[in-house]
């Protein structure tokens, strides 16, 4: 196997700039979707352009589920490197086409190899950050990949909004590839073909070397322990993606908030993502155990889904947005590391799986929330929140399992 970094430095730069460019790409996307399908594509009727914009994200996230555990295996075998390339060049080829998209059957084919190129970053970007022997620095690797890929998403809505108003002051007859929303996804490409360079200058494949974790990664409990933190990534990414679709809908229709105070809450829930991701690499908890963290950050996530119904004001969504990204933000990260500690050389498919059952649990949570919600409000937030609770207390309880300690002990700590 191959994939570690060739100058420490610059090389998981240029990881992180590679996971930032592909979540920028996919939050640069939604806020202009539905204007590309009205004014290029040419889909006129409201509800046609609600169904596609909702068909395009759902095509976009089903490819990165179909798609992440075969690039992950693919880079355990071929090295890390050239997966990244490939995945780059077609993400940018993707976003490109997309903007000289004319019909709506090839915007469907575009996009979903958007999301198929996609699919090859991300799980091998941590992939290759986890070939490093410190597990405490694989930690913090992490963590910062994980607030890359928050950045990016909560950058790229910005990012289009800005690009797409920018060249409104000039003639439409003067502008390429399809006018002023076409724009933001030219740029992307652009930062795409960047960040290629980048890739191919400073990531070099070079003989991985085995960390003391790695040892244990075909052990039959280590099998189980990286089934079990796929299962926790699925709840959480459920609970996260029911959670986005449940604030929208209680905050406009119940609370009565404008979309410039629901902009803010979302904000502020990637702000907090973020802040919870860079502290834990900071500062990693010395005297709380990984499981500690993951039952704290599920509660944090049961609390918030709960008290999202009782919310009567801005400021009372403040807070139950800012305790779910708190906890989401932890999970995310700390979910990943713990695949990779049980993983060993695997890493790859490992990772591909979790990115995988990370797409398809918020692509559900998004879907089944919105089905839900619709017809038993409080009762789906309650829902939630209990099977989200159950999960805290049994990963509370898992750890002082007997089989979980055995395991542990062979487990590198933070320190």
């Amino acid at each position: 196997m191959a994939g570690v970094l060739s100058k420490s430095g610059a090389g998981f730069t240029a990881l992180l700039a590679a996971t930032l460019v592909v979540f920028l790409g996919y939050g640069t996307v939604l806020p202009i979707l539905p204007l590309f399908l009205d004014r290029v594509l040419a889909v006129t009727t409201p509800g046609d352009v609600s169904l596609h914009t909702g068909l395009l994200t759902g095509v976009y996230t089903l490819a990165l589920f179909g798609f992440a555990p075969l690039w992950g295996s693919l880079s355990d075998r071929l090295g890390r490197r050239p997966v990244l390339l490939w995945g780059l060049a077609g993400f940018a080829l993707a976003m490109l086409g997309f903007s000289l998209t004319r019909n709506l059957p090839l915007a469907y084919g575009v996009r979903a190899l958007a999301g198929a190129f996609a699919a090859a970053v991300i799980p091998v970007a941590l992939a290759q950050a986890a070939e490093c022997d410190d597990p405490t620095r694989r930690a913090r690797r992490f963590a910062w990949l994980s607030a890359a890929a928050t950045l990016g998403f909560l950058s790229g809505p910005m990012l289009s909004g800005w690009l797409a108003s920018i060249p409104m002051v000039m003639p439409q007859s003067d502008m390429v590839l399809g006018g002023p929303v076409a724009w933001p996804f030219v740029v992307t490409a652009g930062f795409a073909g960047a960040v290629w360079l980048l890739i191919y200058h400073h990531v070099r494949e070079q003989p991985a070397h085995r960390s003391p974790s790695d040892t244990h990664a075909s052990e039959p409990d280590s099998t189980r322990a990286i089934g079990g933190f796929l299962t926790l990534t699925l709840l959480a990414m459920l609970g996260l993606g029911a959670f986005e679709v449940g604030l929208s809908l209680q905050a406009r229709q119940s609370i009565g908030l404008d979309p410039f105070r629901v902009g803010l809450l979302f904000t502020e829930c990637s702000l907090v993502m973020l802040a919870a991701q860079l502290l834990w690499s900071a500062y990693p908890p010395k005297r709380l155990s990984p499981s500690h963290l993951i039952g704290g950050s599920f509660l944090l996530m049961a609390v918030g889904i709960l008290g999202l119904p009782y919310a009567s004001n801005f400021w009372g969504a403040f807070v139950v947005v800012g305790l779910l990204g708190a906890g989401s933000g932890l999970l995310v990260p700390l979910l990943a590391y713990q695949v990779s500690l049980a993983s060993g050389p695997a890493q790859g498919a490992a990772l591909g799986k979790q990115t995988a059952l990370a797409s398809l649990g918020q692509a559900v949570g998004s879907a089944g929330a919105g089905l839900l919600f619709a017809g038993s409000a409080l009762g789906t937030y309650w829902g939630l929140a209990i099977v989200l609770f159950v999960t805290a207390i049994l990963t509370f309880f898992v750890h002082y399992h007997p089989r979980v300690i055995a395991l542990v002990k062979h487990a590198p700590r933070q320190n």
